[in-house]
């Protein structure tokens, strides 16, 4: 009668998952993996990023479009009025053993890549549509564009318990620890935004264009200090870090003002679908991170990216760029006040 019930019990749990989305291939994992220890694969699976879920993703034979997707619904993601994603509550999460640069991380960018060899592609003639109307008519596009804050949001948490947890002295010793030896830096020309009105005026822009002249980046790093882009060797897992080796991120528990807000939002971090660009003949990062912000961004950045204009890519820039990445540091001190 014991068996009975408990070949009923785990009959019903395999239904579940059935249920949730999951083919064949996928449930052969959770079955094997029930048969060792079925608390811990009943828990797992409900864990994005967990060892249990990301072998199922892998082995899954569902198409990439349909994985994609899958997970996204299993946080409960769906598109509100603006065309912006949302999450309502679920059972699933994200697994906080879940690090920058896991598999999982890995695993999910190439199934995008696969389901989108050309990119979040646009119709031309679509390309005329409000923000609005364009986002709710290409909504797949858009949630998985969008997703790609929560992926960073994961990657944040993470950092922030680990630098907590091991006492370390700010944002980026954590960052490094993590990726041991697995980083890079990488051109942050879009993340050290300034802002029209208040960090720089009209005369600070390069004649003719909407993008910071000399001077006008010479105001942004004296004032904000030049901001660093690390990346895990992967490419996919992205930090923005100041010259005090803060995080600058919308997600950290750092933001105490509007200000520092909105320049987490345009400034901050960006999970990546694509590979490296030198080493990727077929321009995954062009294609799936570069082009898609101008069409599928949120409403807010949107919004934002208006009065927060970027520097031009010239000589200087890229000096600025390289000392910074050597430790040295443009910001001013500000003297306390006796």
């Amino acid at each position: 009668m014991q068996d009975s019930k408990f070949s009923s019990m785990t009959l019903k749990k395999i239904e579940n998952v059935q249920q949730q989305g999951w083919d064949a291939a996928a449930l052969a994992v959770y079955i094997k993996k029930r048969k060792v220890n079925a608390l811990e694969a009943d828990q797992a699976i409900f864990l994005i990023g967990s060892e249990l879920y990301t072998e199922m993703f892998d082995q899954s034979q569902l198409s990439a479009h349909v994985k994609v997707m899958l997970v996204i619904n299993h946080l409960g993601g769906y598109q509100d009025e603006l065309g912006d994603l949302q999450f309502t509550a679920s059972e699933y999460n994200f697994c906080d053993q879940m690090s920058p640069g896991a598999p999982f991380l890995n695993s999910y960018a190439k199934a995008v890549q696969c389901a989108y060899p050309n990119g979040l592609f646009i119709a031309s003639a679509d390309k005329k549509l409000s923000k609005r109307a364009l986002k709710k008519k290409y909504a797949k596009e858009t949630k998985i564009h969008q997703f790609r804050n929560q992926l960073d949001k994961a990657n944040i948490q993470y950092v922030e318990k680990y630098k907590v947890r091991h006492g370390l002295k700010n944002d980026e010793t954590a960052i490094k620890m993590i990726l041991g030896n697995n980083w890079i830096y990488a051109d942050p020309q879009y993340h050290n935004r300034a802002h029209l009105g208040s960090d720089i005026m009209i005369d600070d822009l390069t004649k003719g264009r909407r993008t910071l002249a000399k001077k006008g980046l010479i105001k942004k790093i004296r004032n904000h200090g030049f901001y660093r882009k690390i990346l895990s060797a992967d490419y996919h897992s992205e930090f923005i870090v100041d010259e005090q080796g803060r995080l600058l991120s919308q997600w950290t528990k750092q933001i105490k003002s509007k200000a520092q807000l909105e320049s987490a939002i345009v400034n901050g971090e960006s999970f990546n679908y694509g590979e490296r660009p030198r080493l990727d003949q077929y321009q995954t990062h062009d294609k799936l991170d570069g082009k898609p912000p101008r069409y599928f961004d949120t409403t807010k950045r949107n919004e934002l990216k208006q009065k927060w204009l970027s520097p031009i890519d010239d000589w200087f820039y890229q000096l600025v760029r390289r000392l910074s990445e050597k430790g040295l540091k443009y910001q001013k001190r500000t003297r306390n006040k006796r």
